[in-house]
């Protein structure tokens, strides 16, 4: 797997998404590597992005929540440190993830990420693992998809594709 480089919200790494543009041959020729044995994928809606989001906020973490190292269940990995303790909901370590996961705090921090109080364009990092699922959901609350879109002759190809 091919992946883009994510940077924080700040540009701390100072990532030139549009170098990416200049390495579309290259990565495809390291796709003509696949086999039948041997996959090589790029994550092109990522890698040609710009590291830009067209969603403002967070929907995505109810379907991919995270856990760090030391048990802590966040939104996001971004959001490990502790200068985000406001969008920390548990630790698996002191809680029952069950118990975290039905707990009042999980839906405040669910509900502040998912409001106009937080602007995931310049609250988060770039390119986090729930962009394709903030931008599907994004798309159903603008209007621009509805489900019903989803063609129902051709199922999701696995049973957790949102």
């Amino acid at each position: 797997m091919i992946k883009h480089c994510s940077d924080d919200e700040n540009s701390s790494i100072g990532i030139d998404y549009s170098k990416y543009d200049e390495m579309i041959d290259l990565l495809k020729e390291a796709e003509s590597c696949s086999t039948d044995k041997y996959l090589v994928k790029a994550k092109w809606s990522k890698i040609l992005s710009g590291g830009k989001r067209k969603y403002t906020q967070c929907y995505g973490p109810p379907f991919i929540l995270q856990l760090s190292g030391s048990g802590l269940v966040a939104p996001c990995g971004m959001l490990f440190a502790d200068k985000y303790r406001k969008f920390h909901i548990g630790n698996i370590a002191d809680n029952r993830f069950k118990d975290i996961w039905k707990s009042d705090r999980y839906w405040e921090v669910m509900k502040l990420i998912g409001s106009d109080k937080f602007n995931a364009q310049k609250d988060c990092g770039t390119l986090c693992l729930q962009h394709k699922v903030n931008e599907f959901l994004w798309d159903i609350k603008k209007g621009n998809t509805s489900l019903d879109k989803c063609p129902k002759s051709k199922p999701p190809m696995h049973i957790n594709f949102i």
